[in-house]
């Protein structure tokens, strides 16, 4: 992959510029979709911050992840954490 280069460059600047980097990240939905999905398989995030960060129900992850074929796992101390925080914000 020849650009490989551009993404760790792009790693680099998004440590000085986060707002900056995550800004123009979520203006790609798709490309947003992907990364969001990528930190749930990997456990980094629940399925509520999965929701709250994709501005969707649970229940449209919940969809979303049965379409493509991702396990929901089941939820853990931090999940229930997570999503009484956010039913807290609403």
């Amino acid at each position: 992959m020849e650009e490989v280069w551009i993404l760790k460059e792009f790693e680099k600047v998004a440590q000085l510029m986060p707002k900056r980097a995550v800004s123009l990240i979520k203006q790609d939905r798709e490309l947003f979709m992907e990364i969001v999905i990528s930190a749930y398989i990997d456990g980094l995030i629940s399925l509520g911050k999965a929701a709250e960060v994709l501005g969707v129900t649970r229940e449209e992850v919940i969809e979303e992840f049965k379409r493509r074929g991702i396990p929901i796992r089941t939820p853990d101390r931090d999940d229930v954490a997570s999503e009484v925080e956010a039913i807290e914000c609403l």
